[in-house]
């Protein structure tokens, strides 16, 4: 009997150049972070803690960066001129 060949159809590329472009950056993301090495529910488990810290840092960034600005602006007010500006709001 021959050996059994694996199934490496996921790996071939496609023709349509929609689905070219997809499967390319979809190599690039599994090979660059070596996803292509995990179990499916690795994976699965992987990307949702990933996308579960990427939705935390944004909502902390989009909700605190804009006072943190402020106060970073005041700052520096306060360091170049020597004085407190005004608190314009």
């Amino acid at each position: 009997l021959p050996p059994p060949r694996p199934d490496l159809s996921f790996a071939r590329p496609p023709k349509s150049p929609v689905a070219l472009f997809f499967w390319r950056w979809r190599m690039w993301f599994e090979s660059t972070f070596v996803l292509s090495m995990l179990e499916p529910w690795e994976k699965i488990l992987l990307l949702t803690i990933l996308s579960i810290s990427i939705t935390l840092f944004m909502t902390a960034a989009l909700k605190y960066m804009p006072q943190h600005l402020e106060r970073m602006q005041r700052r520096a007010v306060y360091y170049l001129s020597g004085q407190e500006g005004e608190k314009n709001l």
